[in-house]
């Protein structure tokens, strides 16, 4: 496995957040595997169309995001990654903090990373 790979693909998940965070669906859209399962922590599964859907009419709408862990693993021409990440969202209107662990799966396709699977879990929260 190349440093490069490791380097290339944390590249492409910054590009994918800021992409979120921007709203920025073209950009989005080149990102994302055309096969894309993408599962949100509430375990509402979405493809790539209805995901980005969302994403285009309002109903949701991130509004921070901090990777704040991320883990790399590259086998030939797929990649894993796993971490931690918090995000702030608006979510059919409510505000929404998201504190997930996370597990994404991402294709080279012509010396492009795309993401083809999103999964996340919610951290619970401790007692006081």
């Amino acid at each position: 496995m190349a440093e490069h790979d490791l380097s290339d693909v944390l590249q492409a998940d910054d590009a994918r957040y800021r992409a979120m965070l921007g709203g920025d669906l073209t950009a989005l859209a080149q990102l994302l595997a055309p096969g894309l399962s993408y599962t949100h922590s509430s375990a509402h599964r979405e493809d790539r169309e209805a995901y980005l859907a969302s994403l285009a009419s309002g109903r949701v709408r991130y509004l921070d995001a901090l990777r704040d862990e991320a883990h790399v693993q590259v086998h030939g021409d797929t990649a894993v990654i796993e971490g931690h990440v918090l995000l702030h969202a608006m979510v059919d209107g409510t505000r929404r903090r998201l504190d997930n662990r996370f597990l994404s799966v991402w294709l080279r396709e012509a010396s492009h990373w795309r993401m083809l699977a999103w999964a996340s879990t919610p951290i619970p929260l401790k007692a006081a």
